[in-house]
């Protein structure tokens, strides 16, 4: 088994494929190809990537710069189970040294942007045009150490419609877990896992950063490295997908080629000024990806439909009825913090003593030092 970890690259980024400029044209079908994570050091440009401040209790509850405004989490949801040993002890992580899935898995990718009217509508089947690791996690991937992803990528039929002119709210509001679609036809959440951690710090992905969720929607909590991040004659990004309240989102470069981070932008992740849309120079609000926490959306800057979220998000699994594929009803999900706070340790300790789902409660017991009757107590579990 060849290990798959993220090698310090010092070479210049391969050269950047053309990118597909959008007009008003009544159709358009994008294409993009893969750019190897090899070469994402290069295009840190003057970011250290080997030094990523955590994410990890950023969580607001009103828009903040540098941090995210999640509508909700699940802080007793799966995950990772056990942190990466990239992830370090003074709050950073390097990000050229994660685990990363194996497997290059191609895939029938279907993408198309029309534009009828005032609205911008998007059809796609979720499947990226780069290839992705194999998922489930195979028990033979180093990422399996740390992340047992057990769900498999699944064709989606999504069909979102956005305004082609998407205006302010009034106030910023939170952003739910998923928050747009990308250019590579894959879907883009917000950048914490379930429980409400830094996503992409502690889930192990692919190369191409995405994984997929309970119901097979092949995701990322960033910007992919395997769509170009093309610039125009200013220096500034090109655009990279959308927001689901309609704002664009632009890749990693401002005004004049400036490296952006979060402290550059707004609460929610954006700023105003000139930019391309539509093959037209407009000033107006837009998002932009950044190597930092929280990557993309802070919080929502328009306003947007709960349908779109559902939409992108994915069906419950197991369809209408909310069973999953087994047939088997749906586990009930202890709190681990309540656990945890009853047995005297942290939730992330108990999370690394019971492992992937489903637990060996008896050999967590034996992990924490204590009785698997004391274990079921505090879990509440029979």
């Amino acid at each position: 088994m060849k290990k798959h970890f993220v090698g310090l690259a010092i070479a210049v980024i391969l050269l950047i494929l053309a990118f597909h400029k959008l007009g008003a044209a009544s159709s358009v079908t994008l294409h993009a190809n893969s750019t190897p994570q090899s070469a994402l050091v290069a295009q840190g440009d003057r970011v250290d990537l080997t030094h990523l401040p955590l994410g990890d209790g950023k969580l607001s509850r009103s828009p903040k710069i540098g941090w995210i405004w999640p509508c909700h989490i699940e802080a007793d949801a799966g995950g990772a189970f056990r942190d990466g040993t990239w992830i370090k002890k003074d709050g950073t992580y390097d990000l050229t040294a994660k685990a990363v899935v194996d497997g290059a898995v191609t895939w029938p990718y279907r993408f198309k942007m029309t534009i009828q009217g005032d609205k911008r509508i998007f059809a796609t089947n979720d499947l990226p045009n780069h290839p992705t690791g194999t998922y489930p996690i195979r028990r033979t991937d180093d990422a399996y150490q740390f992340d047992r992803n057990p769900n498999s990528i699944a064709t989606q039929n999504m069909r979102v419609d956005l305004p082609i002119n998407p205006q302010l709210a009034a106030q910023p509001s939170c952003t739910p877990g998923a928050v747009g679609i990308l250019l590579t036809g894959s879907v883009l959440f917000n950048a914490l896992d379930a429980p409400g951690r830094d996503a992409v710090a502690h889930e192990t992905q692919d190369s191409c950063q995405g994984h997929p969720q309970v119901s097979g929607v092949y995701h990322y909590h960033s910007l992919t490295t395997c769509f170009p991040d093309a610039t125009l004659s200013n220096g500034h990004s090109t655009l990279v997908g959308y927001s689901l309240d309609g704002f664009g989102i632009y890749g990693r470069r401002g005004q004049n080629g400036k490296m952006l981070m979060s402290a550059d932008l707004d609460e929610c992740h954006g700023h105003t000024h000139a930019i391309d849309w539509d093959g037209k120079q407009v000033s107006m609000y837009h998002y932009h990806a950044t190597w930092d926490f929280p990557y993309t959306v802070g919080c929502m800057r328009g306003k947007y439909n709960m349908r779109d979220v559902m939409t992108i998000s994915g069906p419950p699994p197991g369809g209408m009825m909310g069973r999953p594929p087994n047939g088997r009803p749906p586990m009930h999900h202890p709190d681990l913090q309540v656990a945890a706070q009853k047995l005297g340790i942290s939730a992330q300790t108990l999370r690394e003593a019971l492992g992937p789902p489903p637990p060996d409660l008896a050999a967590s017991a034996r992990r924490l030092g204590i009785s698997e009757q004391a274990l079921r107590d505090a879990l509440g579990v029979p």
